[in-house]
């Protein structure tokens, strides 16, 4: 399998890892009967933003970090989820009292991002490793928001069109 196959693989299985909570949200979104629009495009621009996090994150360690300690970076996905499940255990009960209300795209997309910290996580030292093949693993992954979105959305994408 040449190096860009390999690259497009493994974009398609990070995606998959890093948003499976997202598959979460996005049930109650739908289950909210948000319309899908502005669901989608939250989820764009969230997912957007968390991208661009992600690449100047990737900038920062390909200058920060030497190449010989980059595989330590696998270790930063680890702690932040470990945080992550931290505050969200203190949080629940707060959380479960609290509605979502009418959702605009803007509160869609700052969800997405808050949500978001594995992703950076793993899509920077991920997009370091395959910096050559930035353009087509970026592309995956926006089709791959859409196809995430199809499940919850039933008909209303197909409509939308």
């Amino acid at each position: 399998m040449s190096a860009f196959f390999a690259a497009l693989a493994a974009s398609v299985m990070t995606f998959a890892a890093t948003n499976l909570d997202d598959l979460f949200l996005l049930t109650v979104f739908f289950g909210r009967r948000v319309p899908a629009r502005r669901i989608i495009a939250g989820q764009y621009l969230g997912f957007g933003a968390i991208n661009i996090l992600s690449v100047a994150a990737m900038w920062a360690a390909g200058l920060a970090v030497p190449k010989g300690r980059l595989r330590m970076l696998g270790f930063l996905p680890l702690a932040i989820g470990l945080m992550h499940l931290v505050r969200v255990y203190r949080s629940r009960a707060s959380r479960d009292s609290q509605t979502l209300g009418s959702l605009s795209v803007f509160s869609i997309a700052v969800i997405t991002l808050a949500n978001g910290a594995d992703n950076i996580g793993v899509y920077a030292p991920f997009f370091l490793a395959n910096r050559t093949h930035l353009l087509p693993v970026l592309t995956v992954y926006g089709l791959l928001v859409l196809a995430w979105c199809l499940p919850g959305s039933g008909s209303a994408i197909i409509h939308w069109f």
